[in-house]
């Protein structure tokens, strides 16, 4: 499985480059971690390891802009809530008995989700991120990793700003050793005041590295800056300079024109999260008029604390669906628009679309291989590629991902996580979970 040359055989191959390329009945060529060679029919010169995967579609790995990986923790404890009555009264509260070591097995449990799901890449935020990153690097995944700063203390420590600009100086200049690529996470305009902000702003200039925050994300969340500004939570960051920063927004549900004019100017990403919108009712993102302002926009998550799941293929066809009904227009976001959230435009928001999202030689080899002999995905007509995007949208869930490869290195194999030790993780999470219930005064 990890010898420098692979050569996958007799599979469908969903390119998501700019051209629509496809290969009905293809081959790929791996060599180190890229993409060396692929296409249609017979390998010419197979080599290395030969992996034989008829009735296997290989796409690009997906990519999850936006979650909270120590999420799993808190799964099934806080649910049927608004979004400020859950987090006030039930998350913040259990998150003050956080340690290291509950981060560390939490994350490792989003991890393997995340490999079952046939996610390759993540964007995270959250507190102890020398944890998050230590599984993280464990499970093998490319993770876009942010210590959460707020303007007041976090379970962590006192001072989250100097906290998350070690975590930036510590892993910078190393993500391809690594596979951890670090950015600061503000985490929210309601969290974190303007000197705040502003700092951020002029530490992620100094280290080139992404913004990652929530924008929009209630509409109680607008009259609270607005209240406090007079401006929109947008237009409050814009002030602090902090949109002049490479950014990837969360959720971004309640924005004006204004607002939007603003994003495609300052070419902010946008994580686009349906499930965990609408379990917290907090509203409908406006995809249609994001895709106007030519804002890239990829799917998310969130965490499994507000989802509660983490299968972004199931997802797409929940977000997918909704839109169309809020449009009222079934011919809005097609399912091949969809499945480019899902890959290519995810990674577009999160500006790694040079490396990620599409396979083209010369690019990071992270792949996703679905079992196309699953009854669900049945019948695949061949040489009819929008049957592709429909089963992928519609029908596809993570139980169908097969293979998973990121860096050129097989992560799950016929199902079986290869660096993840399954039954440890699902044993040592419980564990921490059932302590923190505990000691939050929930069992």
């Amino acid at each position: 499985m990890h010898t420098a040359v692979k050569t996958l055989l007799n599979c469908t191959i969903l390119t998501m480059d700019a051209n629509d390329t496809w290969y009905p009945r293809g081959y790929l060529i791996v060599e180190g971690n890229r993409i060396a060679k692929l296409g249609e029919g017979s390998c010419p010169s197979p080599r290395g390891d030969i992996y034989d995967l008829e009735g296997k579609l290989v796409m690009p790995g997906l990519v999850n802009t936006h979650t909270h990986t120590p999420s799993p923790l808190f799964r099934g404890m806080a649910d049927d809530l608004k979004l400020m009555d859950w987090l006030q009264t039930l998350i913040w509260p259990a998150e003050k008995h956080l340690t290291a070591e509950a981060v560390y097995w939490g994350t490792s449990l989003a991890c393997l989700e995340f490999l079952e799901n046939g996610i390759t890449t993540f964007a995270d935020q959250y507190f102890f991120a020398d944890a998050v990153a230590e599984a993280v690097k464990s499970s093998g995944l490319r993770g876009v990793l942010a210590a959460t700063v707020f303007s007041h203390p976090s379970p962590e420590t006192d001072r989250t700003l100097e906290a998350a600009a070690d975590f930036v100086s510590s892993y910078r200049g190393r993500e391809e050793e690594t596979r951890i690529y670090p950015c600061f996470g503000p985490h929210a305009p309601y969290s974190c005041d303007a000197s705040t902000l502003r700092e951020v702003a002029k530490l992620a200039e100094h280290y080139g590295v992404l913004v990652h925050i929530h924008i929009s994300e209630t509409k109680e969340e607008n009259e609270k800056i607005r209240a406090a500004t007079g401006l929109s939570p947008t237009r409050f960051l814009e002030s602090t300079g902090l949109l002049d920063r490479q950014v990837l927004a969360a959720h971004c549900i309640h924005l004006d024109d204004q607002d939007l004019g603003i994003f495609r100017e300052k070419g902010v990403g946008v994580s686009y999260n349906p499930v965990s919108n609408l379990k917290l009712v907090s509203g409908v993102m406006p995809l249609k008029r994001l895709w106007e302002h030519q804002v890239p926009v990829g799917l998310g998550t969130d965490g499994a604390q507000s989802n509660n799941s983490l299968d972004l293929l199931r997802d797409l066809k929940t977000g997918v669906l909704l839109q169309k009904q809020h449009e009222e227009d079934p011919t809005f976001c097609t399912a091949r628009e969809a499945v480019r959230m899902l890959t290519i435009e995810g990674a577009r928001a999160l500006g790694m679309a040079d490396q990620i999202g599409s396979l083209e030689p010369g690019k990071l080899a992270d792949l996703t291989v679905l079992d196309l002999t699953g009854s669900n995905l049945q019948p695949v007509h061949q040489g009819l590629l929008s049957n592709l995007y429909s089963h992928v949208t519609y029908s596809a869930m993570g139980a169908n991902v097969a293979h998973v490869m990121v860096d050129g290195e097989f992560l799950l194999y016929n199902r079986i996580p290869l660096r993840v030790n399954r039954n440890e993780v699902l044993q040592k999470s419980a564990h921490m979970a059932t302590k923190l219930m505990q000691k939050a005064g929930l069992l």
